[in-house]
């Protein structure tokens, strides 16, 4: 066995100085609201959750609620490093099959039952079992506890980055998990520093969190979390300014200037390891033409797109990475740069020299309604009209499940990806339909490539496979890579809170307080 770097030394001194950091365990002051009790936290929320359920969703907005609620074994920092959570430390077998966990003793869950590595073992083989997380889990063959405060983790293929997957695996207390079966929509057990307020959940209007007395890492100081829905980008800003919110993602940037030129609120920039795309459903018809795919990619000026969608608080994309990420390479990619003439080439070449109403097909194109995904669908609206491709815009609020289910013809979404190329899987493995390759793209190849480049540790195997996959990818353009965001955010003056460059994690209210 090869023991890895993550020592229960190393643990301790993280812990002692995220105690320290962060005010956990009743540490850092914090105002009083007006009746002199210790005030909480609320928040923004741009959509509605579909579900409180860690392993039937991967939407942005329940990931929120559960970075709060549960927690994992490993975190992956701002850096790309790993650090332990929930274990202490892991060993690795020879064969880089087994992954075996060990785990602090005297962890409690929020109905009282103490940690076992049998609720470790229970959450993995619950979460291979679901399609919506799959992309997370794919490699894990199944988990099983060797004793109480043991867990072995079995893989069915070496799979490099795993850790990172690991990372996005909630712990569930099976107990609860089991009792609950479909209310757990709507409710859970974790270990995490905030537990659900009983009465207090709303999925359409706001979710209640109070924090857990019996944190292993000391109570929280911000006593309560509110998660508030709002689809409505301005009145949220309103919500916010007239203090009815105290910490907000500002979906609209042009909403953001103004907030931080006023020197009333504290604000910070976060690059996203993001990409804002169109969604072809490769399943359609219309959409098996790859002539078409092209020519609608080569009519999309993303400069433009990003100064109108997103005040230029982007930069372009040309898959769902970009080359910071480990195993990109595009060099040997086509170039689908705005072109206005290629568009009409390859349009002419799909078989409609004189143009085409989508309509005609059934399609139209859905986006989030009140955040610059309408904005981004707008203006690709215009840019295709002027190669003679017309298509009709409709606001959704059902984005993320019909994404999955494939209920869609054409859609505008996000997606998160990692400092390691292999996550990319999730987008475009066959596997994954049904999942999260929303746009049910299907190659053989590229499957071949992806399962050649996830099962070695050989970096320049891994590099040579993961670019013919950029090659292929980017030629077939089963999406419209759009850009890459920065996220702006805005909080009150007297909270210190703690943004992070992640899309499912991007914030963590244990490390807050108040002044």
């Amino acid at each position: 066995m090869k023991k890895k770097t993550l020592s229960l030394i190393i643990v301790v001194v993280l812990l002692i100085g995220l105690l320290s950091a962060c005010g956990g365990g009743g540490g850092g002051g914090q105002p009083a609201d007006g009746d002199g009790e210790a005030r909480g936290v609320r928040l923004f929320m741009e959509s509605i959750p579909p579900t409180l359920d860690p392993y039937n969703t991967v939407a942005y907005t329940s990931w929120y609620i559960w970075n709060q609620v549960y927690e994992t074994l490993v975190h992956v920092e701002d850096d790309g490093s790993i650090t332990p959570f929930l274990a202490t430390g892991y060993t690795v077998s020879d064969d880089g099959l087994t992954y075996t966990f060990t785990l602090p003793q005297g962890v409690k869950f929020h109905n009282g039952e103490e940690l076992k590595a049998s609720d470790v073992a229970y959450s993995f083989n619950t979460a291979i079992t679901r399609p919506a997380i799959n992309s997370y889990v794919f490699m894990v063959d199944h988990a099983e506890a060797k004793d109480d405060y043991t867990v072995d983790i079995v893989l069915n293929q070496l799979y490099p980055a795993v850790l990172t997957m690991f990372a996005n695996v909630p712990i569930v207390n099976e107990k609860d998990y089991k009792e609950a079966g479909e209310d757990y929509t709507e409710w859970g057990v974790g270990t995490g520093p905030y537990m659900y307020r009983e009465g207090g959940i709303d999925l359409n209007t706001e979710i209640n969190l109070d924090s857990f007395p019996d944190y292993r890492l000391g109570e929280a100081s911000i006593p309560s979390v509110t998660f508030k829905v709002s689809t409505d980008a301005a009145s949220t800003v309103v919500q916010f300014e007239t203090g009815e919110l105290d910490f907000m993602m500002v979906m609209t940037p042009s909403n953001f200037i103004p907030l931080e030129e006023s020197g009333k609120y504290n604000t910070g920039l976060v690059t996203a390891p993001h990409t804002a795309y169109l969604v072809f459903n490769n399943e359609l018809e219309i959409f098996q033409n790859k002539a078409l795919r092209q020519a609608l990619n080569y009519a999309v000026d993303k400069d433009t797109v990003i100064e109108m969608a997103y005040e230029g608080l982007a930069e372009p994309a040309r898959m769902m990475c970009n080359d910071s990420v480990f195993g990109s390479d595009f060099s040997g990619a086509t170039d689908f740069s705005y072109n206005v003439d290629k568009a009409k080439e390859k349009l002419a070449e799909a078989g409609f020299p004189n143009g085409l109403n989508l309509s005609d097909y059934g399609v139209k194109l859905e986006y989030f309604g009140g955040t610059y995904h309408e904005k981004i669908a707008q203006a690709v609206q215009n840019m295709w009209a002027e190669i003679g491709v017309d298509v009709e815009l409709a606001a959704s609020e059902t984005i993320d499940s019909d994404s999955i289910t494939g209920n869609f013809t054409l859609i505008t979404e996000g997606g998160a990806f990692t400092a390691d190329f292999s996550y990319l899987a999730k987008y475009y493995v066959s596997t994954n339909i049904d999942s999260t390759n929303y746009a049910r793209y299907r190659n053989e190849e590229v499957d071949k490539l992806f399962a050649e480049g996830n099962s070695t540790t050989d970096e320049a195997v891994r590099k040579e496979a993961y670019k013919k996959i950029c090659e292929i990818v980017i030629d077939d353009c089963p999406h419209v890579p759009i850009q890459h965001k920065q996220i702006p955010y805005v909080w009150n003056k007297d909270l210190n809170a703690v943004i992070r460059s992640s899309n499912d994690h991007p914030y963590f209210i244990y490390e807050w307080s108040w002044n």
